[in-house]
């Protein structure tokens, strides 16, 4: 009679690739309509005159998460709490703070042949887009950040990217790449979409829609390589930045409804996208932090 040992399942089989950069982007994407979710409760729940109380405590909080990851100069603390306080700010200071004045003169929306295009508010974010490729150059051809993107493009430059990643602020990096790559994508988004520019249902959107996608597909299956978890987290912020680009079209688009911005109308689909996050993010925070030396 031979015996036969059976191998039992273990956590261990998701600590390689590809299930570290599916659950790194998994988490990534996942908090964008978490967050939408999150700045439309707000806005429908909290009275409008403790909506500015309400949004500086978020952002003041967010701040604090930075700063005492930035103390504790660890990789994985600053790379989570850096995502999620960016995320945090963006649509407390940021996108709470762009609804303010248009709210307060009484702006209305961008009509387009009677049709309402662009809110008032994302007509600010729009207006911004000039202060966003002004302050742009400084995160390009800085060392620090180790973007692959900008280390190509300081490659092409002849500027040496720096050897060590021992010194690295990775919660403000982190922090800083979330709200440069949500605002990137904005301004790209709100000029294709809007008919003074190009247009949600002219040619080059829809050829910039899939390209988007399949711009984010190629970084996506670079993800299913990796092998550290927390390298792969900072990888997805632009993947998942550029995959929501195609999203938001696709709502434009009439494809579906927008059901991360109506939580209440939507409580299961919100429900379901909230556990999913949560799940991703608790496997991919408890994957193996393996320390990086670049």
């Amino acid at each position: 009679m031979v015996s036969r040992v059976q191998s039992r399942p273990s956590l261990a089989t998701i600590y390689r690739p590809p299930f570290v950069g599916i659950f790194a982007f998994a988490a990534t994407l996942g908090i964008v309509p978490v967050m939408h979710s999150m700045l439309s409760l707000i806005n429908s729940a909290v009275p409008a005159q403790h909506k500015n109380v309400v949004s500086l405590g978020v952002g003041v909080a967010a701040v604090a998460m930075v700063i005492y990851a930035s103390l504790r100069n660890s990789e994985a603390l600053g790379t989570w709490l850096g995502l999620i306080a960016g995320h945090l700010v963006w649509s407390s200071w940021i996108e709470l703070a762009f609804a303010f004045n248009p709210d307060y003169i009484g702006m209305d929306p961008l009509h387009v042949d009677g049709e309402p295009v662009l809110t008032a508010s994302l007509l600010f974010v729009q207006g911004t887009a000039g202060l966003l490729f002004a302050t742009l150059p400084f995160f390009v051809f800085n060392r620090d950040t180790r973007c692959n993107a900008f280390m190509w493009i300081q490659r092409r430059f002849g500027i040496k990217s720096a050897g060590s990643a021992a010194n690295r602020n990775f919660a403000r990096i982190t922090f800083i790449e979330v709200l440069y790559v949500i605002w990137f994508c904005y301004a790209v988004s709100l000029f294709l979409i809007d008919p003074r520019f190009v247009g949600s249902h002219s040619p080059l959107t829809y050829i910039a829609g899939f390209g988007f996608i399949a711009w984010s597909f190629y970084l996506l299956m670079r993800l299913t390589r990796f092998t550290r978890i927390l390298a792969a987290v900072r990888y997805s912020i632009p993947t998942a930045g550029i995959f929501w680009i195609a999203v938001e079209f696709g709502q434009e688009w009439g494809l579906y409804d927008e059901v991360w911005s109506k939580p209440g109308e939507y409580a299961l689909q919100m429900g379901l996208v909230l556990a999913a996050f949560i799940t991703a993010l608790l496997l991919a925070v408890i994957m193996p932090h393996r320390k990086q030396q670049y």
